[in-house]
């Protein structure tokens, strides 16, 4: 099977990829899986030669882990380790660490490397513990020393990822958390605004009662004024006819008493006619007496007709106000009855308006404060995540500039103990005596080396409370060996600022 196209090799990136490693020590291996990439158990890590055309030719491999893909998007740190016993054998050779996947795709290529014996005395450290109850010298390959260095700086690196990652997917809840917390707030103002309109349509419904039960006041006044007037008509019309009937009372008597003139007249004139004949001079006089007798009485009984009608006419004006006065009557106790049963609607709705309003108010009210509350609280969290952040970032920066200022100082030594050893081979060949070991240095030496040594050793290791207990480096070292430590130890990859 063929390798894919350079292309495609883009999606696992390897970390802190070393120059050398020593042989019979185990190699670790860190590597990050892109954003979006699910690691599996049967993806692999293996060893190959530079150049090398397929996946076939390894030369040794480890399972990958199995790692999810962050909720947040973000990309995943994972680590293998090559045992020593697996490890191709030291020269010349370079290799590099690749990536394959359950499909036989390469998905990563790291730097090449090469496996090499160190040298050997020059590549040796002398430790000395000080604490020992014997006066030992432990002698280890530089090589290890410092691949022990470069472990515990990982270590303390992977610690902080995680730290990084915890605290990420922290701020990220906290983040949700607020967004609910918000969307709760945006329904509660959206209640608020609802409830504000229902109190507005009551308001203007309240309104509109108020005014439909002052105009019914003030028609129920009106009526009440015609009423008023009413029977005020109808006390002056019962006047009028008090008055009238008292008139036809007297016309009446003014008729009987004409009946009576009439019946005397009539003896007058049956006497008169029995005496026509002794009475004939006074004949032509009663004629006329009794014309205008009639002529009278004409003109009264014209009078009691008049009277008659007039009469009639009012007791139908008083009848007809006598009924009016009885519907006006019925149509105000029929709005009395109707400004009542408003009223008690009213009172009813305003009652129960209230209720609701006091109810819906204390809820909101409730609801507004543990909102505000789990909000405020929310954000001392995120304060105080902020902070931890904050003093993360500067103990790692602490961590950084030690690590480079340590690094100066191990090649200034190192060159200093160089120039030191050659200008010991140079007295020798002159002639000098040589009977010293190049291990045993003088005391003045070893006392220059130890007082231009860092102060600052056991700070890697009691930087933050938070941090594993790491095992504490020996107190004093002495270094053998002129080359440079950098092509041994890479300085760890700075991540910017807004990684973290």
């Amino acid at each position: 099977m063929e390798d894919t196209p350079s292309s495609q090799v883009s999606c696992v990136s390897f970390l802190n990829v070393a120059h050398t490693y020593v042989p019979n020590t185990k190699v670790e291996c860190h590597y990050t899986l892109s954003a979006g990439m699910k690691g599996s158990t049967s993806d692999w890590i293996g060893i190959f030669k530079v150049g090398a055309s397929s996946i076939q030719n390894y030369d040794t491999f480890v399972w990958a882990v199995s790692s999810d893909a962050p909720a947040d998007g973000s990309a995943s740190h994972c680590s293998v380790q090559f045992q020593a016993y697996y490890l191709p054998p030291p020269g010349e050779q370079q290799y590099n660490f690749r990536y394959v996947d359950q499909h036989g795709i390469v998905k990563g290529v790291s730097d090449s490397f090469v496996i090499s014996e160190p040298r050997p005395i020059e590549d040796l450290v002398t430790l000395e513990d000080e604490d020992a109850s014997l006066d030992m010298i432990l002698v280890v390959p530089k090589a290890t020393f410092l691949q022990q260095q470069l472990e515990v700086s990982q270590q303390e690196r992977n610690y902080l990822m995680r730290v990084r990652l915890a605290l990420e997917e922290e701020v990220s809840s906290l983040k949700k958390k607020i967004k609910q917390l918000e969307a709760a707030l945006e329904t509660s103002d959206n209640e608020r605004a609802i409830l504000s309109r229902q109190y507005q349509e009551l308001s203007m419904r309240e309104q509109i009662v108020r005014e439909e039960r002052d105009d019914l006041s003030s028609k129920e006044a009106e009526h009440q004024d015609q009423i008023l007037q009413l029977e005020g008509d109808i006390h002056v019309m019962s006047l009028k006819l008090l008055e009238k009937e008292k008139d036809l009372d007297m016309l009446g008597t003014r008729n009987a008493s004409l009946d009576a003139d009439r019946e005397e007249l009539k003896q007058h004139l049956t006497e008169a006619t029995s005496e026509l004949e002794h009475c004939q001079l006074q004949k032509d006089t009663l004629r006329e007496k009794l014309r205008c007798t009639e002529d009278i009485l004409s003109a009264s009984q014209q009078k009691v007709m008049l009277l008659g009608e007039e009469l009639a006419t009012v007791s139908c004006i008083r009848d007809r106000t006598i009924s009016d006065l009885h519907k006006s009557r019925l149509e105000t106790a029929d709005l009395a009855i109707k400004v009542s049963n408003l009223s008690l609607r009213y009172k009813e709705g305003m009652g129960q308006w209230w209720q609701e309003k006091a109810a819906l108010n204390h809820s909101m009210e409730v609801q507004l404060s543990e909102s505000r509350r789990e909000l405020s609280e929310l954000k001392s969290a995120l304060k105080v995540a902020q902070m931890e952040k904050e003093q993360l970032k500067e103990e790692r920066q602490e961590i950084m500039q030690y690590v480079r200022r340590l690094e100066e100082r191990l090649d200034k030594l190192a060159d200093e103990k160089w120039r030191e050893d050659k200008m010991i081979e140079e007295e020798t060949s002159a002639g000098f005596s040589s009977s010293s070991s190049p291990l045993g240095l003088p005391d003045s030496d070893d006392e220059t080396v130890e007082n231009k040594m860092p102060p600052m050793q056991e700070d890697l290791f009691t930087i933050s409370p938070t941090l594993p207990a790491f095992p504490q480096e020996p107190r004093r070292v002495v270094i053998n060996q002129p080359a440079s430590i950098s092509c041994q130890l890479q300085p760890l990859p700075e991540d910017s600022s807004d990684s973290w």
